[in-house]
């Protein structure tokens, strides 16, 4: 049990209310009102209600309730995953709340670790680095937080399976890679979010006889997260239940099956047999007469006050007399009858149960509700994609009556207003409202002032493009032998694709070659690898602070629908003003058509990363960096590959108009085959570009893979 009974966690007082309301008096108007109350005059949520605890140090502090009460908020408050709204949580009188950001990492590192109910272990990476992660984050050296994952997954029993992938183990095993990534770093403070429940009962039972197991050798102070009061029994020093966001009884186990505080905990508890928690000298204790003092006469037979009542008859089952009762340390401490523990056995708990106990009605809980009405919690708030289910802010400054009107209903206030304006009735605008002349003089004065004012930047964006870049990369891909780039190609489709596709590449290749069109092939090359390389330099960046900013990705929104949609043709004629004929305008134009689908499949890949694997991240103190780079770009690298792929083809959709503003490639051929009505030619200048597409389609769509490589045993 519990050696040293200092507090190491106390929570005072903690609110957490799901509010677009930033208003600190909230938890002070919302006292007293019920749940439908709350939602119906604040447009919010509690989630917390003015809860208070205190957990000792080495115990394990059981919370549960129904899905919906609170305990899972509850927990995420500690380590900060959620922020609590008002209140104060101590550790080691260290008020959390009062955090910095490098704080609240170090809090993170070095005093919390956390196990979730979907696991959230890294997909990406096999189960030895999966339970390094915690140290990985603060900087371990990698042999020394590779020797100390290789031992804590030994002493979850996963030795052998360090170098498979998650995906190849059950889920049981899954969950233990969880325990042993928490208990690598050393925490203090060992968080457990319902670990168990997703998992099959057999499995379950083992996995709760571990934790027991692991907890007898390590002490640590654990707070777990349950709804199952025989898990929360069995493994819980002190239980705490909860009901829409408050604790409404907090006991050792004994204590809330012997004396539960009200109808709710009873329901909670009536699975639970109470002879197999309670123990003898909880009866004992709470029976009308102890007859401590000394033995009375025929009370020969002796049980210890430490066995659970069923351990009691099972052992004295055939004895009729009273029974002696003694403490650890042997001595007599009072006498109970056999009887009296038969009807612990074979009675449920209930308001009256007999036990001498005096049941008081719950004080600090609203019960105009019905007990199985709950706050839906499950949501995960997290970062900028967090958002709670209530109405848009500028929804609750309207007058109660116009919330309630449909968008029907809007659009036909508009269309009746329209009609009321008198050129709106008529169908023709003023030329007072007219301003396409004034725009279209705008902008050609801001062109005519960057023609001027800008040719020095011109001029070094024209001399980096072409002499740095396309013309050094143009005469490398041309001085390669065709044979040699054949093998390159060759190479590439049978890694990333296959054999059969690379057969086909093959004679592809040579049908390039045979048409006599493979320089021109390699100059189109050159032209899209560097467009590409600059969409990639430009677009990456863009799509990922997309995903960290939802301002952001507004704002950029539909500028990139006007880079897709706008015929090229319009924003050609500042770029030609700007750098003149040749290949610098031609990539220029490239980008511009073709960055927009790797910014908008980079930002959707890293917001569609599972937000529990982005949680479990963070709970270990991971920086915004590390997050970035280690856990959303490679789980995101799918989506962004594909944005690539899609980058690729529209670039090469460029090359017949690259042609025409100077470029050179495969797009002169189909140009020339236009310009001479010369079928042929263009035929022949299209089979090239189709050629290229399709290398470089399947090629990219490869890469775009995720390729898990599960070792078979030795």
């Amino acid at each position: 049990m519990i050696q040293d009974e200092s507090i190491r966690l106390k929570a005072r007082n903690v609110w957490k209310i799901f509010s677009s309301q930033e208003n600190l008096d909230l938890p002070k108007k919302l006292s007293g009102l019920s749940k439908a109350e709350v939602q119906s005059k604040y447009n919010s949520v509690v989630a917390l209600q003015d809860v208070s605890f205190d957990v000792k140090d080495g115990e394990t502090f059981v919370v549960m309730g129904l899905s919906g009460s609170g305990k899972s908020t509850l927990v995420r408050c500690i380590n900060r995953l959620i922020e609590p709204t008002t209140g104060s949580i101590f550790v080691d009188d260290e008020n959390i709340l009062d955090y910095s950001e490098e704080d609240l990492i170090k809090f993170r590192r070095k005093k919390t670790s956390m196990v979730f109910q979907q696991f959230g272990l890294l997909p990406h990476r096999n189960v030895l680095e999966n339970a390094a992660w915690g140290l990985e984050v603060q900087d371990v050296p990698f042999e020394e937080r590779e020797e100390r994952a290789m031992e804590v997954l030994g002493l979850v029993g996963l030795n052998g399976w360090e170098f498979y992938m998650p995906s190849a183990l059950s889920g049981g095993m899954q969950q233990r890679v969880g325990l042993a990534r928490a208990v690598a770093s050393d925490p203090e403070i060992l968080l457990m979010d319902e670990p168990f429940s997703a998992l099959d009962p057999l499995i379950r039972r083992d996995m709760q006889q571990e934790l027991i197991r692991l907890q007898e050798q390590m002490q640590k102070t654990t707070i777990f997260i349950t709804h199952d009061m025989s898990e929360a029994v069995k493994l819980g020093t002190r239980i705490a239940i909860m009901r829409e966001g408050v604790i409404i009884q907090t006991g050792t186990p004994e204590e809330i099956i012997g004396n539960p505080v009200d109808s709710y905990v009873v329901e909670f508890t009536r699975d639970v047999r109470p002879s197999t928690v309670l123990t003898v000298g909880y009866v004992l204790e709470h029976q009308a007469d102890q007859n401590s003092g000394s033995k009375t006469s025929g009370a020969n037979v002796e049980v210890s006050a430490k066995q659970t009542v069923e351990e009691a008859l099972s052992q004295q089952w055939s004895t009729s007399e009273p029974l002696s009762v003694i403490n650890d340390s042997g001595n007599f401490v009072g006498v109970i009858d056999r009887e009296k523990l038969l009807q612990v056995a074979f009675d449920l708990p209930a308001l009256n149960n007999g036990y001498g106990v005096t049941y008081k009605p719950s004080e600090n809980i609203n019960n105009d509700e019905s007990d199985t009405e709950i706050i839906s919690e499950e949501t995960t708030f997290q970062g900028s994609n967090a958002h709670s289910k209530v109405p848009s802010r500028w929804l609750q400054v309207l007058p109660r009556p116009l919330t309630s009107l449909t968008k029907w209903v809007w659009i036909g206030l508009v269309l009746i207003i329209g009609g009321i304006i008198p050129f709106g009735a008529i169908g023709e605008v003023p030329e007072v409202l007219q301003t396409g002349n004034s725009v279209s003089k705008g902008i050609n004065v801001i062109v005519d002032w960057l023609v001027v004012h800008g040719d020095p930047i011109f001029s070094v964006i024209n001399i980096v493009l072409l002499r740095y870049l396309l013309v050094p990369l143009e005469n490398w891909l041309l001085s390669l032998p065709w044979w040699m780039m054949m093998s390159i190609v060759s190479v590439l489709a049978y890694r990333q694709v296959g054999l059969a596709f690379t057969l086909v590449a093959v004679v592809m290749m040579f049908l390039v070659v045979l048409l006599g069109i493979y320089d021109m092939s390699m100059t189109t090359l050159a032209l899209l690898i560097v467009a590409t390389l600059l969409s990639v330099v430009l677009g990456v960046p863009s799509g990922v602070l997309a995903a960290r900013s939802d301002r952001y990705n507004a704002f950029q929104r539909p500028i990139l629908d006007m880079m897709q949609t706008m015929p090229s043709f319009v924003y050609l004629i500042p770029v030609l003003m700007l750098f003149g004929l040749g290949k610098v305008p031609a990539i220029i134009a490239t980008v511009i058509y073709a960055v927009p689908p790797i910014i908008r499949l980079t930002n959707l890949g890293i917001r569609q990363v599972n937000v529990n694997i982005v949680e479990a991240a963070q709970s270990f103190g991971t920086t915004y960096n590390q997050l970035l780079f280690k856990v959303q770009i490679p789980l995101a690298m799918p989506t962004v590959m594909a944005g690539l792929n899609q980058t690729i083809m529209m670039a090469l959709a460029m090359v017949v108009i690259a042609a025409i503003i100077g470029s050179k490639g495969l797009g002169v051929e189909v140009l020339n085959g236009i310009a001479r009505l010369d079928v042929g030619r263009g035929v022949i200048g299209g089979i090239g570009i189709v050629v290229m597409a399709i290398i470089l389609d399947r090629i990219t769509q490869g890469l775009a893979k995720t390729r898990q490589q599960i070792p078979t045993s030795d």
